[in-house]
């Protein structure tokens, strides 16, 4: 059920996403607005998923439910870390997810800036 609605809002927001750096005249604007937005939309999400994952850690009872709910907005990053402990969390481990969730989402933010400009090439 759920992934039934997340596919269609990732294909909405990668839209938007197209859509708005598509208005950017320049290609300076263009690289600047996708840095800004992948940075602040990735530092955001670097947020929330170690705040659900404090909160799954640290936490019993129906507070492990949203924490689980946002623990998984870095399944695709967190995969591909070695996670499996027997103790809580070091805080190496939250400065790690954090960074690799800021880096991959300026990454795809980035490659939708790149098609853009492609886009824009081919039409001058």
């Amino acid at each position: 059920m759920i992934v039934a609605l997340l596919i269609p809002l990732f294909i909405v927001a990668g839209l938007s996403l197209y859509r708005y750096l598509a208005t950017k005249q320049s290609a300076h604007t263009l690289w600047r607005s996708s840095l800004a937005i992948g940075t602040i939309v990735g530092t955001s999400r670097a947020a929330l998923v170690c705040v659900g994952w404090l909160c799954v850690e640290h936490t019993s009872g129906a507070l492990q439910i949203p924490g689980f709910a946002l623990a998984m907005l870095a399944f695709p990053e967190a995969l591909a870390l070695n996670t499996r402990r027997p103790g809580p969390a070091p805080l190496s481990l939250y400065l790690t997810l954090a960074g690799v969730l800021i880096v991959s989402t300026v990454l795809l933010v980035h490659a939708v800036a790149l098609a853009v400009q492609m886009a824009h090439s081919d039409d001058a």
